[in-house]
């Protein structure tokens, strides 16, 4: 540098070439010129910059320090904070969306649990009729005197022609009886969750859904979805393993929501699948007193009516073909009325070498 000058707010500098960087120590000013344009900075947070053009010395040229207001450094300060109140509050919402999501896988199955466990055991097992509580509230409701009375929709007589390895009955005398004859109405024999079942299902897990997904914050689009969805997997699961645990042809999608065969296959090698095929053969073994949960179990364990296969399986009266049984033998049921047919007898539902009617008389 040739000369230097400083003054309280101008400064005079003869620069000598197009980028020069010097630091004064008397007042610890950085000034840095690049091809276009010349910056200082020091510690009084006072700045200066002069205009220049390629080639020029700038030498001469007035650099006046820029003083922000008290009012520009708020509007900034305002600025920067008000970009971070919305970041803050978009990730909030992100958050707070995900969490809610998170949440409905366990919350829907909790609920599908719930009306699982009401339906079959109140109205499927018919113990409305005897639960005074229900009775009053149903009078209640519908302004009458006197509560209707369930009927179960087939499901008692359905438990009445089961045995305890989850063959149906195909004895003459069961098929003469009032309650077999109930159930030749029902393709299934009662034990498919057919589109008109899925249907009523879908309505009765609205009033149960609907309160609780509110206060979670969903909206109705998002709240039919789960419905729909959390219905449909139920409907899916049943039909993969109740109709042909009890010997019945597998549901087709003409009939009722079902897995790929294949699909279904794999599934009923799972654990889960396994556990549940005992558990309701626990239930129908016990008379169906207990183990009301099917497909999500969870209610039974929460309000005690979960039994345990080493507490129910001594109980049960096994057919001679218990032992050699396949799990899921669909069409089992119609190959044994062509048995009957041609040998009279079908020596798989003998219990102690006799048909199972005549063991439960004597």
């Amino acid at each position: 540098w040739d000369e230097c000058w400083t003054l309280p707010h101008t400064i005079h500098l003869p620069l000598a070439s197009a980028r020069t960087s010097v630091r004064l120590a008397s007042t610890s000013v950085r000034v840095q010129h690049s091809s276009h344009r010349a910056r200082l900075e020091y510690p009084s947070a006072m700045s200066f910059a002069a205009a220049s053009t390629m080639g020029k010395a700038l030498v001469g040229v007035p650099v006046v320090a820029k003083k922000s207001s008290v009012r520009q450094m708020r509007a900034s300060s305002g600025r920067r904070s008000g970009t971070k109140v919305v970041a803050m509050a978009g990730a909030d919402v992100i958050s707070a969306t995900a969490v809610r999501w998170i949440l409905a896988a366990p919350t829907m199955y909790a609920i599908v649990s719930f009306n699982e466990y009401v339906t079959h055991r109140y109205y499927q097992h018919a113990e409305f009729n005897k639960t005074d509580w229900m009775k009053k509230l149903a009078c209640l409701v519908t302004g009458k005197k006197e509560a209707p009375r369930c009927d179960g929709g087939g499901h008692i007589e359905h438990h009445a022609e089961t045995l305890d390895d989850m063959s149906l009955k195909t004895d003459p005398k069961w098929l003469q009886s009032a309650p077999a004859k109930m159930l030749e109405d029902s393709k299934y024999r009662g034990t498919a969750f057919e589109y008109d079942v899925t249907g009523l299902m879908v309505m009765q897990m609205i009033p149960t859904s609907v309160p609780v997904l509110a206060l979670m914050g969903f909206s109705l689009p998002a709240m039919a979805g789960l419905i729909l969805g959390a219905t449909a997997l139920h409907a899916l699961v049943w039909n993969s393993l109740h109709p042909a645990m009890h010997g019945m042809e597998d549901i087709p999608l003409s009939d009722g929501l079902n897995f790929p065969l294949w699909l279904g296959k794999a599934l009923r090698k799972t654990s889960y699948y396994d556990w549940l095929y005992k558990n309701h053969t626990g239930h129908h073994v016990l008379s169906g007193r207990v183990n009301y949960n099917v497909c999500c179990p969870g209610m039974d364990h929460v309000l005690g009516t979960y039994v345990p296969e080493e507490e129910w399986a001594p109980k049960a009266r096994m057919p001679a073909g218990a032992e050699t049984r396949d799990p899921y033998p669909a069409g089992e049921y119609k190959a044994r009325l062509l048995e009957r047919l041609e040998k009279g007898m079908v020596e798989a539902e003998l219990v102690n070498g006799k048909e199972l009617e005549t063991v439960i008389a004597a």
